[in-house]
C-alpha cells in the first residue's frame, strides 16, 4: 500500500492530518487542509489537489473536497453529477451538495464507482 503525503520530502514532521483516506486500490492519502478530488480537480489558491484514478469515467473533474478544522474533520460533494454517498455503520445518506459534513473514523465514502475509507487521527 502506498501513501501519498501531502507536504515536501526532508521536512520535519508536521501536524497530524485531519484525515487519512484509503482508496479501494489500496491507496493511501493524507489529507493535512483543504483537498480537492476528481478525475482532474480545478485547482485553486490554498487548496491541495489530487487526481484520481477513475477508468469508468464515473468521477466528475472536481468530485469532492475533503478538510479538517478545531471541530475535525469533513467532506464537501462539489455538485458532482453522481454524487458522494457516505456508509456510516451500514447506514447510507446521499451528502447534500456544497454543505460540509464531518466525517468519522470508519466511514466509507462512495464516490461514482470508487470508494474511499476515512481514517481520523485521535
Amino acid at each position: 500500500m502506498s501513501t501519498l503525503q501531502l507536504s515536501a520530502p526532508g521536512q520535519a514532521p508536521g501536524p497530524m492530518p485531519a484525515a487519512l483516506l484509503v482508496w479501494d486500490d489500496g491507496t493511501s492519502v493524507a489529507v493535512y487542509g483543504r483537498t480537492l478530488f476528481g478525475r482532474n480537480p480545478v485547482r485553486a489558491d490554498g487548496v491541495v489537489v489530487v487526481a484520481v484514478r477513475d477508468e469508468t469515467l464515473s468521477l466528475s473533474k472536481t468530485h469532492f473536497e475533503v478538510g479538517g478544522d478545531a471541530e475535525g474533520a469533513w467532506v464537501i460533494d462539489h455538485d458532482s453529477t453522481n454524487g458522494v454517498v457516505l456508509v456510516r455503520r451500514g447506514r447510507r445518506a446521499t451528502l447534500t451538495p456544497g454543505q460540509r459534513t464531518p466525517v468519522r473514523p470508519g466511514d466509507r465514502l462512495e464516490i461514482g464507482d470508487r470508494s474511499v475509507s476515512v481514517q481520523v487521527p485521535a
